[in-house]
């Protein structure tokens, strides 16, 4: 992000964002045209004044005043034409150029690797996808072809004015330019930093509204209302502030374009009147036009400074926007191996994980999971049993050892097509605001209906979806809010069980089941894991007891291995857990 005591106008930037108006280059043009169109058009309109007064209403000329009368009614009237056709191709262009950025931008941040989520607020990248890139519209429709239409339109009355009319009455009259130029060049570098500062606060706002209404739960279980709202006040107040900075900029510049404005008026009454007085060649309708032209001249100085601030608020929309699309750096790392058949044969050998460097999680971790094998990985909280899927699933990458999946080595496999034959069920469902059939076949239309409650019944819930009020059409709400974790759970599984996964990965999946679930949770697991490789996560013992083997996990190390049986033998780590857990259950 450029500082806001920076340039102006960043143009490598501008060019950037130009870019993407390639595709739409016909309708640009054509835009470009009707500006070029509409100066030529509003600047006959003084001259023609200029003419009804002079040689029609003062030489009595009435077959002449209703000629001009006709052609200046006939120039409003294609005028206003053009206006529209203008006014509805940039905003096309406008709308069209952002639909692009948006789906450019959020598919960028489906490659971004975990850390870039735990990391950066959601608040914050919605205010991404959503209102900056809309800002970024105004660039188009308000902005550049605008400013470009009132600067042509400025050239073009100048040197009609020039041309048509009394030189030194012209130069009398704008002898205040100078310091308008001036006033506009200070306006222009003080709106870019209040811009920059309004921004930041709305993502600010964005992002701590999005969080607590989401925690909404917490705050009040909490009875933290009150200081809550103390922040949420801070915050605020923040952005009120922003925005009366930038306020303060308008509030003092437009006032200094009128009194210009009345000024230059006020010369040009001075100036023609003096000559015409004294016998000059300045005429009536000659001063009338000329008081017409600055009133326009100045209504595009005054839009130009206006449709500036516009392009700026675009530009530091742009600025974030393409500071994400530009982040490659945040790319998750990809192999380029794809395993068209995946067998399931998963090997950890010396595995060293981290996420903060002098923060080890796994610690030299070696094990193997043969082909069909059902593993459960047990352990107290912070033994890095949910890391090792974390690793496994490619989300984030490790430090040291090889991971290899039918021998081949993660880093060099396509994680993305790899993941299509693998199925991931986590302690905390996300289920989108949706149906039942929308959040278990994912967009996949090869699942119907008929394969999904064949499903259902072969995991053992089919009586659970058939008793919701729509069956697979209730809308579970965000989250699934309006079901129990036990029937979220239920759902993830049939989720996982549908896609025929070649490998079955459970993170602490089945930590929040009841009694009334648990019976169909053991069903589930063993419709779950026949016939495929099998890593659990589990917190309850007694679900993964008809593991092939299980491999405890103490301080981020391996420290016992083998199946329920021979472990519970050894009186070990995994005997203390398993007597521990059964002693709370009774």
């Amino acid at each position: 992000m450029s500082q806001v005591g920076g340039k102006a106008f960043d143009f490598k930037l501008f060019l950037k964002v130009m870019a993407y108006a390639r595709p739409y280059r016909v309708l640009f043009i054509f835009a470009v045209f009707l500006t070029i169109a509409l100066g030529g058009l509003g600047t006959a309109r003084p001259i023609l004044i200029r003419s009804v007064i002079d040689d029609a209403i003062l030489m009595n000329d009435a077959p002449e005043l209703i000629r001009l009368m006709l052609l200046l009614v006939s120039l409003l009237v294609i005028e206003a034409l053009g206006q529209f056709g203008f006014m509805y191709a940039a905003n096309w262009l406008g709308q069209s150029i952002i639909k692009d950025i948006r789906i450019e931008l959020y598919d960028k941040l489906q490659t971004f690797r975990l850390g870039f989520y735990d990391r950066t607020p959601i608040g914050q990248l919605v205010t991404r996808v959503v209102s900056d890139i809309e800002t970024i519209s105004q660039i188009f429709s308000q902005g550049i072809l605008v400013i470009f239409g009132d600067l042509f339109r400025i050239l073009v009355m100048l040197g009609a004015m020039f041309f048509f009319f009394n030189p030194v009455l012209v130069l009398v009259s704008l002898s205040v330019i100078p310091v308008l130029f001036v006033a506009t060049r200070w306006f222009q570098r003080g709106i870019k930093g209040a811009f920059q500062k309004v921004r930041t606060e709305v993502s600010n706002l964005n992002t701590f509204v999005q969080e607590h209404l989401s925690g909404m739960s917490i705050v009040q279980a909490f009875g933290r209302e009150d200081q809550e709202m103390d922040k949420f006040k801070e915050i605020n107040d923040r952005h009120r502030k922003a925005n009366i900075e930038s306020i303060f900029y308008y509030a003092l510049f437009f006032p200094i374009i009128e009194v210009l404005s009345a000024m230059s008026i006020g010369l040009a009454v001075w100036y023609g009147g003096m000559n015409a007085a004294t016998g000059g060649t300045v005429t009536v309708g000659e001063l009338t036009a000329i008081i017409i032209f600055i009133g326009m001249l100045f209504r595009p100085l005054r839009q130009l400074a206006d449709r500036f601030n516009t392009l700026q608020m675009g530009m530091v929309a742009s600025e974030r926007v393409l500071k994400l699309l530009d982040s490659d750096h945040e790319i998750e790392p990809n192999g380029t191996q794809e395993i068209a058949e995946l067998q399931g044969e998963i090997a950890f050998k010396n595995v060293h994980f981290s996420y903060n460097p002098d923060e080890p999680i796994l610690k030299d971790v070696s094990f193997e999971v043969a082909q069909g094998e059902t593993v459960a990985i047990v352990g107290a909280t912070g033994a890095g049993k949910s890391t090792i899927i974390s690793a496994l699933m490619g989300f984030y990458p490790y430090s040291d050892g090889s991971i290899t999946i039918d021998g081949i080595e993660l880093k060099e496999i396509n994680v993305h097509a790899l993941r299509e034959q693998l199925a991931l069920v986590l302690q905390d469902v996300f289920l989108f605001s949706d149906t039942v059939r929308a959040n278990i076949v994912l967009g996949d239309d090869r699942i119907s209906d008929e394969v999904l409650l064949e499903a259902a019944e072969a995991i053992g819930i089919s009586e659970f979806i058939e008793e919701l009020p729509e069956g697979l059409d209730y809308n579970v709400q965000e989250r699934g809010g309006v079901l129990s974790a036990g029937q979220r759970q239920l759902l993830a599984f049939l989720r996982a069980y549908v896609t025929n996964p070649k490998v079955l990965i459970l993170d602490e999946a089945t930590s929040s089941i009841d009694s009334h679930t648990e019976e169909l949770i053991q069903r589930a697991l063993i419709a779950l894991t026949k016939d495929r490789t099998s890593v659990i996560i589990a917190h309850r013992l007694s679900t993964i007891q008809h593991a092939d083997r299980i491999i405890v996990l103490d301080k981020g190390k391996v420290i016992e291995m083998g199946n329920h049986s021979e472990l519970l033998a050894k009186e070990g780590a995994y005997f203390n857990l398993y007597e521990k857990q059964f002693a709370s259950e009774v």
